[in-house]
């Protein structure tokens, strides 16, 4: 384990508000997700705390800011500005699963770029390198913690290059075999861009199942 990162669970919506003590129960759930269940798989250590609105967060933390409408055709979304990584959920019913699914895919690749090499889905694709989503390929996959709903993940064994006994490729274990990519889930492919120096990265989408 290293740094510890700290993560603050903020709400701003109005037309579905959150209130303050539904704020608190559910980041103590993704509090208890993160050290109890991701931890061991991604050695990532964090804190997820409540606030009840952004001006009192402090520095250095990474906000994940629960609004009405993110400005985005999705129900959540987490990047980075200026090395800072953040998140944003919307909020209405299910709204602590998005939470749940940035959060841990925050933990994990906090700035979208971290890829690992695999045999692609796309058949006569050959070898590819997958963006490391923990929540994507699960799909709908969730569980729950403290009473809360969360967003069940991928482990490392995930991008095994075959299948075999030895531990779980999900949380849950809905996940059976390397790459599988359950309901509603998906995969994502990064192409380097050679005439750039192969630094530049294109991103595409399979929900190609094995």
């Amino acid at each position: 384990m290293g740094l510890i990162h700290q993560i603050a669970l903020v709400s701003e919506a109005t037309s579905s508000p959150v209130t303050a003590a539904e704020l608190v129960e559910v980041s103590a759930a993704l509090q208890k997700q993160v050290t109890r269940d991701l931890a061991p798989y991604w050695a990532v250590e964090a804190t997820v705390d409540p606030f009840m609105d952004l001006d009192h967060v402090p520095p250095g933390y990474w906000p994940v800011v629960i609004r009405d409408d993110i400005g985005r055709d999705e129900a959540g979304v987490h990047c980075d500005e200026n090395q800072q990584p953040f998140a944003l959920v919307t909020s209405g019913p299910g709204w602590s699963v998005v939470a749940s699914h940035e959060i841990l895919e925050m933990l994990v690749d906090p700035f979208g770029n971290r890829l690992v090499p695999g045999e692609s889905l796309e058949p006569g694709q050959g070898r590819v390198e997958y963006l490391v989503e923990v929540a994507d390929p699960v799909g709908v996959a969730r569980y729950k913690c403290n009473g809360v709903t969360v967003a069940d993940f991928i482990t490392p064994r995930y991008f095994d290059p075959v299948g075999g006994s030895g531990g779980a490729y999900s949380y849950t274990g809905k996940v059976t075999s390397p790459r599988e990519v359950l309901s509603g889930g998906y995969l994502t492919c990064a192409t380097r861009c050679p005439e750039r120096g192969g630094n530049d990265i294109g991103l595409t989408q399979t929900n190609r199942r094995r």
